[in-house]
């Protein structure tokens, strides 16, 4: 980046307009925001988000961003990193059609979603004026956020940005070279410290910070973009950084310029280093990417996971987990007190694989008739009180026959209840009274794969 264009990207992001202000915060001082402190009521009710891994990457059925380095795939066909690069200039999505996602979507159970605005591959989704790898240069300025947002504003769904604040595309002029603070510019190990060769250059902490600080001009002015050109953001799903543990990444400074633009934004925990275990803000958890908690997580939390292998689309054969599981992993979180979020990857022409409308299909017959067991509830008391999983709604309790091989579920500490029915069709469920609780059994065979759900009401 020459002097120029650094005073220019300096301005544009001084200049950026500033939304109304709430009184929930001090935007004065330079005070660390408490975590969770901005967190809004909607989110911990919404209990089903939809993440959305979409960009060049699809085109080359390669995973979004680590595709990029020669380990990954046996071998990369995208390696060496410009071939990579190159999936930019086929990406014209054509068919695009987020309308008919969002209205899936809806009918599915769906309450927010979070669209990869960009990934670490540097790819922007919209034209930015940072940076020189968006749809600026490489779809004549076309913007494939709006209509995201549009759709989701049309159906119902609160409105997520996905942006990862690390970008290996960047090497403007003057820059040391690309993948900085990487040690290897040539993209060989997605992770070498694993194998003990040194993942950043060795340069002074002065001069890292330096570099470190004209590289956030460009963040902070895209994020400006985001939040600033589509009305009301409700989410900002962060992504971290890829620096060494020196560097100081202004997370008050970017937390307050968030606020300061978004007010009533939700903001994830994940402004952070790679490197480093500290999260500088946010208003909830994120640790269980892909993986189970083993005990109730404290506070509130989120769960995401790949549904067909891969982030990003990863081909027509690509196996997809059942809409069972999605069901199965929905209720499980809503009995601890998280949500979940389930991810698809688009095709590189814009719309959704047949296995992402089946199981919008077969979620939304689910809600039917037991959505109001994972919706506006509360965590119940699991294991402590019951075997299966407990969500809780005043003095009505929604037990969660998840394994097929549980007929019965038993409840401690309780009295007999006044009824209990399964949700699905409305049967009366047999109960007794054992010591100190009571034990329901599910009537007949299970007729499903789905979780069964039982409302006991006292």
């Amino acid at each position: 980046m020459n002097r120029r264009n650094f005073i220019q990207t300096l301005a544009a992001t001084a200049a950026l307009p500033l939304a109304r202000r709430s009184n929930l915060y001090s935007l004065g001082g330079a005070e660390s925001l408490l975590p969770h402190a901005h967190l809004q009521p909607w989110f911990p009710k919404a209990a089903l988000g939809l993440f959305l891994h979409w960009g060049p990457a699809s085109v080359g059925q390669i995973e979004i961003s680590w595709g990029m380095f020669q380990n990954i795939g046996a071998p990369n066909p995208y390696w060496p990193v410009e071939k990579y690069d190159a999936l930019a200039d086929q990406f014209d999505p054509q068919n695009y059609d987020p309308d008919r996602w969002m209205e899936a979507a809806a009918k599915a159970g769906f309450k927010y979603a979070v669209l990869t605005a960009r990934h670490c591959d540097g790819y922007a989704l919209w034209p930015s004026e940072f940076g020189e790898f968006s749809t600026k240069q490489k779809l004549h300025g076309r913007d494939l956020v709006k209509p995201y947002v549009e759709a989701c504003r049309k159906h119902g769904l609160k409105v997520g940005f996905y942006y990862s604040p690390t970008d290996w595309h960047y090497n403007p002029k003057g820059w040391p070279h690309r993948a900085f603070p990487r040690r290897d510019s040539e993209f060989h190990l997605s992770s070498p410290q694993k194998v003990g060769i040194p993942k950043f250059v060795d340069m002074p902490a002065g001069e890292m910070q330096k570099c470190f600080d004209q590289f956030y001009v460009y963040v902070k002015g895209q994020v400006g973009e985001l939040l600033t050109r589509y009305g009301a953001i409700d989410l900002l799903w962060w992504d971290g950084y890829d620096w060494p543990e020196s560097v100081d990444i202004h997370g008050d400074d970017i937390n307050r310029y968030v606020r300061q633009l978004q007010p009533d934004i939700v903001q994830n925990d994940r402004y952070s280093l790679w490197s480093s275990l500290k999260r500088e803000f946010g208003d909830y958890d994120t640790h269980f990417e892909a993986k189970d908690p083993t005990k109730r997580p404290a506070g509130v939390w989120e769960q995401c996971e790949q549904i067909c292998v891969g982030w990003s689309w990863r081909g027509e054969k690509a196996p997809c987990r059942p809409a069972s599981h999605l069901i199965e992993r929905l209720a499980r979180n809503r009995a601890w007190g998280g949500n979940y979020l389930p991810d698809f990857g688009p095709r590189p022409d814009g719309t959704m694989a047949p296995e992402y409308y089946s199981h919008c299909d077969a979620m939304a017959a689910w809600m039917k008739h037991s959505g109001i067991s994972v919706f506006d509830v509360a965590a119940g008391s699991y294991p402590e009180r019951s075997d299966a999983p407990v969500t809780v709604n005043g003095n009505d309790w929604y037990v969660h026959f998840l394994s097929r091989q549980q007929p019965t579920a038993t409840l401690m500490g309780v009295q007999p209840p006044k009824a209990a029915r399964l949700l699905r069709t409305g049967e009366a469920v047999a109960w007794r009274e054992v010591n100190g609780g009571v034990a329901l059994t599910l009537p007949g065979e299970p007729q499903t794969d789905f979780d069964e759900v039982v409302e006991v009401k006292w």
